[in-house]
């Protein structure tokens, strides 16, 4: 291929360096001739004479979508494409704090996929996984990235036209490094810093000397949110009451001021100031609220509105409208929905999703990015927020969803198709009668690591008017096909098979003892000790495998133990209930009470069917018992 480019103050070498990178992915043998116009305030237009193309675009980011998709559309009979540039930054935040930190290759991979998308922002979360010297706890056995590790991802997305942003924290979320020595002189409470304290900004702008030592970018996210025991801790005992709203103010002006001295251009999480200023939740806020009242921050720090939970589009445009209120720099953040267990959400992630931007078309926002968040120890793999990704670069350059459009375009892009990708939603759809999983339902997480004497869940299986082996054995055939479909996500399919097999053995397999146990039915309490459990082992302990086989080929390998030890933790307990049952089986015990104990609704009446915390599913009792 020949090109031409004719930029305006483009750097021709990462441009032709990119190109070079990017045509390595798509591995395309056919002569062209591109010529790339670089121009102010253009949609995305691919022009074609035989074979020769005109790109003309604003910026690297959207000729490289251009370039993918010409390429991957040569066959097609096509003159012309132009496609609207709705927002100036479309980006990903990449949560590398939840136990899983990204290989630096990893993360350069994601670089190309949104280079192919045409995204220009990447945000790397990092509560305290980043280096900070002179603090060797910060991110002690985290897997930490290096500050020449972030310089080497940065240069690469650079290439790419991509800014690499920081997304910190400099308030709360940080009781993975305040759990150390350096948190006894300037935390509030386990998770919060000590609004005030000197020692507090001392830490803090050695944070921010670490950050703009590392990244090329000038501008920062601050992080600051869910702060809600905000001045309750020892800043109470020390200096009384006072208001939280009065408390984040004066620190993020503080933070500010670091901020100024250094050269950078701060944002933060948005949640606080509202919460704060009226007492109530986050979206809680009325259609014709009049914020001149509030304590506001900097009309110049950006305020960041994240919202993945909203179907109603009126409900977005309402918290727009306040956020227009507090500043001048509004933000919103979406997401992909890869945080609720083991499995995604692509109901959940699509409807609000497609909501959300339209809000922000409306009100012209010109920064969105979709947050790719790792909750309670990254158990979902990370290349399942591909198609909520794809959607949400999607939605940036076109109107409204086009839903043949985007099924290409993820091919254009992954390789894969997007209907097996979206076959993984029926993991968590167990209650959902074939209707979206709005409900953020999430029995993949439960059903897998309940404990199957207990049977704390079981009461929800009990009423379910569907055979969930049959269920969950339907689902992992489709899987092996799906798997066949996407040889370069092989392991991923393969860990999503091999789950649904699990699930088709142990989904109702307390509800099946209890019934036995009931019963005395020893014959079946047979079959379960001698041939259900330790086919259910045998599933699990391939699944386990492939999950670590995931894990490394992501992640650095710190974060993994916690993953090895809830999934081994389930092998033991169906070992022990096996080795349980054989002793009742032969009278060696007169009683499982385990068994005799009534089995009681978890979720109430009406409630989501959701429980994402780990140590609440596996017992009654307490993994932690402190004072």
């Amino acid at each position: 291929m020949k090109f031409s480019f004719s930029p305006s103050s483009t750097d021709l070498k990462k441009v032709e360096e990119g190109t070079q990178l990017l045509l390595g992915d798509i591995k395309s043998e056919k002569e062209l001739e591109i010529q790339v116009e670089f121009q102010e305030n253009t949609p995305l237009t691919i022009a074609r004479n035989g074979d020769h193309l005109h790109i003309t675009c604003q910026e690297p980011a959207h000729y490289y979508r251009g370039l993918n998709w010409a390429v991957h559309h040569l066959e097609d009979t096509w003159n012309t494409k132009s496609e609207p540039v709705y927002f100036s930054k479309n980006g990903v935040m990449l949560d590398c704090s939840r136990n899983a930190v990204f290989t630096v290759e990893k993360v350069k991979s994601f670089i190309r996929i949104m280079a192919k998308l045409g995204m220009n922002t990447l945000m790397l979360y990092t509560e305290e996984t980043y280096t900070v010297p002179d603090e060797p706890y910060f991110g002690a056995y985290r897997g930490r990235y290096s500050q020449d590790e972030i310089r080497e991802m940065d240069a690469y997305a650079r290439t790419f036209g991509i800014e690499l942003v920081p997304c910190i924290q400099t308030l709360a979320h940080l009781h993975n490094a305040l759990k150390w020595p350096l948190g006894e002189t300037v935390k509030d409470t386990a998770d919060i810093l000590q609004v005030g304290k000197e020692e507090v900004y001392t830490l803090i702008e050695k944070m921010l000397c670490s950050v703009k030592e590392s990244f090329s970018t000038n501008r920062v996210h601050l992080g600051m949110d869910e702060a809600a025991q905000l001045g309750l801790g020892k800043y109470l005992r020390e200096n009384g009451y006072t208001k939280s709203s009065v408390l984040i103010r004066e620190h993020s002006a503080r933070v500010f001021e670091i901020c100024k001295k250094l050269g950078l251009e701060p944002m933060i999480w948005s949640d606080m100031y509202i919460t704060a200023n009226t007492g109530g939740g986050y979206y809680d806020v009325a259609d014709d609220t009049d914020c001149s009242d509030w304590e506001k921050p900097d009309p110049e720090l950006g305020l960041v509105y994240w919202d993945y939970y909203n179907p109603d589009q009126k409900i977005y445009e309402k918290m727009i409208r306040v956020h227009q209120q507090l500043s001048n720099k509004v933000i919103f953040a979406g997401g992909s929905w890869i945080w609720n267990g083991i499995s995604p959400n692509y109901s959940k992630t699509f409807t609000c999703t497609r909501a959300g931007l339209a809000a922000c078309k409306k009100y012209h926002l010109p920064e969105v990015f979709c947050t790719a968040w790792m909750d309670n120890g990254a158990e979902t793999p990370v290349d399942a927020v591909l198609p909520g990704l794809v959607l949400f670069a999607h939605l940036g350059f076109h109107e409204d969803f086009d839903e043949k459009a985007l099924a290409e375009e993820f091919h254009d892009v992954t390789g894969a198709g997007l209907n097996d990708f979206l076959e993984l939603d029926a993991l968590d759809s167990l209650f959902q009668n074939g209707q979206p999983n709005l409900d953020t339902d999430n029995p993949s997480k439960y059903l897998l690591y309940q404990d199957p004497l207990l049977g704390i869940f079981d009461r929800h299986i009990e009423d379910l008017d569907l055979d969930t082996e049959r269920y969950y054995q339907d689902l992992a055939d489709r899987l092996e096909i799906c798997r066949k479909h996407t040889p370069a996500y092989d392991t991923l399919f393969a860990f999503y098979h091999s789950l649904a097999s699990t699930l088709a053995g142990k989904a109702d397999l307390g509800v099946r003892l209890k019934k036995a146990y009931d019963a005395h039915d020893l014959s079946t309490l047979e079959t379960i000790c001698e041939e259900v459990i330790p086919g259910i082992i045998n599933d699990l302990s391939t699944t386990k495998l492939l999950r670590e086989d995931l894990w490394m080929r992501e992640a650095k390998p710190f974060g993994y133990e916690l993953v090895d030890i809830k999934l081994s933790g389930v092998i033991a307990r169906l070992t022990s209930t096996r080795r349980r049952l054989r002793y009742y089986i032969d009278g060696r015990v007169k009683h499982l009470e385990e068994l005799e104990a009534d089995r009681l609704p978890y979720f109430l009446p009406g409630t989501p069917k959701r429980e994402n915390l780990w140590h609440r599913i596996i017992s009654g009792a307490d993994l932690m018992d402190t004072i």
